[in-house]
Formats: structure tokens, sequence, C-alpha cells
């Protein structure tokens, strides 16, 4: 029965692999575009408005409403998920593509729709839901892929940290979107709008999971860590977290002040494991010898800024969001160059790939300048650039490199140990 199961694999794989191949990467680089489309109009929106030069129309104005949505839940669950566990997921479990590649597809155009809608300003109940839909289609495409894999590995290899970052944060998001879409579904002849900041948590444990996987995928080559500790941290993390998050939902009227209570200790959780992934991280890169190169600036500053935003958050008792926001950055950027670089072993162009973290480093010192407001959003449109710039220079061009961390890719899983 398992020769019959490998060898229809292997036909699988032979005869339509590449076409499989071919549509997760088209499914995950439309996540990733919807993604910075979705910061570029969120954000770029709600910094015009800031600055007094939005343009006084109602569909300018339907896109400043819809900034909180669109930065929530069209920004970290499709590019850290959809998009990196598309394009990368299969790759890390040698698979020649995601499992069920039409209800990943399906899954995104659910998404889109939602997203669509969502700009437009109209029916952001549907738009939500919708979305809830897809996610679910494209977390259950993931799941499916990854346990897949280990059911058909003949030795019990273990997971990078970076699988179970994505393996962790689709299981967060298969648990916690149920939940939202049925007070959704609760509420929905309700003239209150729909109250999509409540789930900042999940979307937190996500940056948090999925982040912290790239990040020690990225420093895979030049460091060892036991993945043993990093995914028990991240699997405790991704259990105590839903189980606070859902409980918190649940708790309404004379409850609330137990809610903020159970709300703060997922935030201490988070914190807690934060620390403990980058203790975990500095121990196994202490005596690597290795220079500062692309992937890894966005790696550490990815960390720098997910950190120090849960120590102001902790200190001030704000802060948290905007440095999930821009972490997700971080690591989405960091990410990319390290597929596209080190990982599928092509050429970008580095002196521009260094002019955009400069430019993103700057611009996030900025945001906590008071009155530097505009300056920070100037410098966060040139990195838009040069990020533009590199992605077309890069795919224009398609040259394989030669480069040393291209050559050791393959080598990659050696850098964990049991």
């Amino acid at each position: 029965m398992m020769v019959a199961h490998n060898q229809s694999q292997q036909n699988e794989t032979s005869g339509n692999g590449m076409r499989v191949a071919r549509k997760g990467n088209g499914t995950g680089a439309a996540y990733v575009v919807l993604a910075a489309l979705a910061a570029l109009a969120g954000g770029g929106a709600s910094t015009l408005s800031e600055m007094g030069m939005m343009p006084a129309t109602a569909g300018w104005h339907a896109v400043v409403q819809a900034h909180p949505v669109l930065m929530l839940l069209y920004v970290v669950v499709p590019a850290l998920l959809g998009g990196f566990g598309s394009l990368w997921l299969p790759r890390a479990v040698q698979r020649s593509g995601v499992l069920l590649p039409r209800l990943n597809d399906a899954g995104f155009l659910c998404v889109f729709a939602g997203a669509a809608l969502t700009v437009t300003g109209a029916e952001l109940k549907t738009a939500t839901l919708l979305w809830c839909v897809g996610t679910l289609m494209t977390c259950m495409a993931l799941l499916a892929t990854v346990f897949d894999s280990r059911a058909d590995m003949e030795e019990r290899k273990p997971f990078s940290p970076f699988v179970w970052g994505e393996m962790l944060a689709a299981a967060v998001m298969l648990l916690t979107v149920p939940v939202m879409a049925g007070q959704i579904v609760k509420h929905w002849h309700d003239t209150a709008a729909v109250n999509v900041e409540s789930f900042a948590g999940p979307v937190g444990l996500v940056v948090l999971l999925a982040g912290f996987g790239v990040v020690f995928e990225i420093s895979a080559r030049v460091g060892k860590f036991s993945e043993k500790p990093v995914a028990s941290i991240m699997a405790a993390a991704a259990a105590s977290g839903v189980v606070a998050w859902t409980k918190s939902v649940f708790m309404q009227g004379t409850e609330s002040a137990g809610a903020m209570q159970v709300g703060s200790a997922m935030l201490a959780l988070c914190s807690f494991a934060a620390t403990c992934l980058a203790v975990l991280w500095l121990a196994g890169t202490w005596n690597a010898r290795t220079s500062l190169r692309v992937p890894l600036l966005w790696g550490l500053g990815f960390m720098s800024v997910v950190s120090g935003g849960w120590l102001v958050q902790l200190v001030q008792g704000s802060g948290l969001h905007s440095a999930l926001q821009l972490g997700a950055l971080y690591v989405v950027c960091g990410g990319f160059y390290l597929w596209r670089g080190e990982e599928c072993g092509y050429w970008y162009p580095q002196l521009m790939a260094y002019l955009h973290f400069a430019c993103t480093a700057i611009a996030t010192a900025l945001v906590f300048v008071p009155g530097a407001q505009m300056a920070s959003g100037a410098f966060f449109c040139l990195a838009a650039l040069c990020f533009v710039g590199a992605v077309v220079v890069s795919f224009r061009r398609n040259q394989q490199t030669t480069s040393h961390w291209a050559a050791v890719s393959v080598q990659a899983s050696k850098g964990y140990r049991a």
C-alpha cells in the first residue's frame, strides 16, 4: 500500500509537478503582490491624510476608513502564510508544490474579493467573511502539504524552524478564524461595524511564529540551532495564545475586566516567547563569522523592531501595533531576498537592496520622532521604490547566480541539530 502511494506520488511529480509548482508559485506571488498593494493603499492613505494632502473624494475617504482593516488582515497573513507558504514551504518540505493547488487558488480569490470590497468601503462584513473563508482554504492547503510530506518521509528528519513557524501560524489561523467568522454571522444584522481590531492577537501570533521562522532560516547557513527548543517555544506560544484570545473574545459585559487581564497575560506570554526565541537565535549565531548580507540585515531589523515594540507596550501600554506592522514589513522583505537569492539562486541588485534597507531603517527611526511623520513617510516611499526597482530588475534579468550562499543553500537543513 505504501509502495503504491509512493509510486503515485512520483508519477504526480514527474507528470505534472512543474505545473503544480508553477501554480503554487503564481498564487504565492499573487499573495505577496496583494499584501504589498494593501500596505501601500492603507499606509499611503493614512500618511497622506495626516499630512493633509488627501484628496477630498468619497473614494479616497473610503480607503482611509479601510486603513485598519487593510493593515491588519491583508498584509501580514497574505504575505507570511499565503505568499511564503505557497512559494517557499513546499520547497522546505521537499514537495513540488502545494498539495491542494485549486483550494489554495480559491482561497486567494476569496481574499482578493474581500480586499476589493474593503477598499470600496461597501459590505465590510461580507468582505471580512470572504477573508475568513479564503484564509481557511489557504491554511488547509498548507497544513495538508506539510502533513503529506511527513507521511511520505522514509527518514523522519526534523522540520526546520521555518516549517514549524508556518505550520503553527496556519494552525493558529485555522483555530481562530472560525471564531471571528462566527462573531460576524452572529451580529450580521446589527448596525455596528465589525470590530476587526479584536483580531490583532492572532495576527500578532502569526508575526511572532512565521517571522521568527524566517529569521532562523536566514541564519541557518551561519549558525547552528537546535530545532527542539525552538519548536517547543513556538508550540507553547501558539497554544496558549489561541486559548487566551478565544477566552477574551467570549468575555463580555461584567467580564470585560477579566478580558483585559487575559489580554495582558497573552501579551506577556508573547513577549516571553519572543525573548526566548531571540536568545536562542543569538546563542546559535554568537560564534559565527559572517558578513551582514541583505537578508540578515532584515532579520536583525525584525528582531529589533518587534522586541522594542513589546518592551514599549509593557512600559507605556501602547506601541505594539505599530511594531508588529513594521516587523512584518522587515520579515517580508528579508524573506523575499532570501527566497529569490539564496534559496532559488537568482541575482538581484545588491546595492539597491542595501539602499532599500537603509531607507526603511531611517523611516522606522523617524516614526518615533515627534513631528517627523512627513520625513518618515518620504523615506518609506523611497524604500518602496527601491524595492520595486530591485524586484523588476531581478525578474527582468532572471539570471542564475553562482554566489557562495546560493551554492550552499542545499545544505541549509544541516544548520540545525537535534
